[in-house]
């Protein structure tokens, strides 16, 4: 989810917000000084227009292709369960809901262990909807030993509750449900909520 720049903005303490946006603006800003420099060369006006077009935004563009802007950074969109698990957290917990095997469930370890780390008091468990030991294993030794797993129990409710799609995230505080994500709503408006939640 995030990428070697966007980390050493996180590790230097922004938001996960600004760690997203920082990078386009740093190339915005490259593409203006091209633009300078590119102002000096002496050629037809047409020709000019046409590379300084190119040239200029061709910093932006290339950080935009390997690494887009999502719909979730820019909204912070929850949705609505129809159906709640029976064994709800107490205490302020950020439900994970994975299915094992799902190759997004894998990729969220990295991110909720940075989470973990900057929100001490929000607790995260993944609730597998399904047993398996061996994707059980794996998860284990990529999350902190904080992130709690939990699978079989209540797997069917959980999974109605993420409504089939994994992962989902649902935040549980004092077993009252405050906000929940699929996969396809949570990004980094969502991490920055998460963080900042007492």
């Amino acid at each position: 989810m995030t990428n070697l720049f966007e980390d050493f903005l996180l590790d230097i303490g922004l938001s996960w917000t600004l760690a997203k946006y920082v990078p386009f603006v740093i190339c915005l800003m490259l593409g203006f000084l091209l633009f300078k420099i590119w102002m000096k060369v002496q050629l037809k006006v047409w020709i000019k227009i046409i590379v300084l077009t190119v040239v200029c935004s061709l910093p932006f563009s290339l950080y935009f292709f390997f690494y887009p802007i999502y719909q979730p950074d820019l909204y912070n969109k929850a949705y609505v369960p129809q159906m709640q698990p029976d064994d709800i957290p107490t205490q302020t917990t950020l439900a994970v809901v994975v299915l094992p095997g799902c190759p997004y469930c894998l990729q969220t370890t990295a991110v909720m262990n940075r989470l973990a780390a900057q929100n001490t008091k929000l607790h995260i468990v993944y609730y597998f909807v399904s047993e398996d030991p061996e994707a059980m294993k794996i998860f284990r030794r990529k999350l902190h030993k904080r992130i709690a797993l939990k699978s079989g129990i209540d797997a069917t409710r959980w999974m109605l509750a993420a409504e089939g799609v994994f992962p989902s995230y649902l935040l549980y505080d004092h077993k009252q449900l405050k906000r929940a994500w699929h996969n396809t709503t949570f990004g980094v408006r969502a991490l920055d909520e998460l963080r900042a939640y007492k």
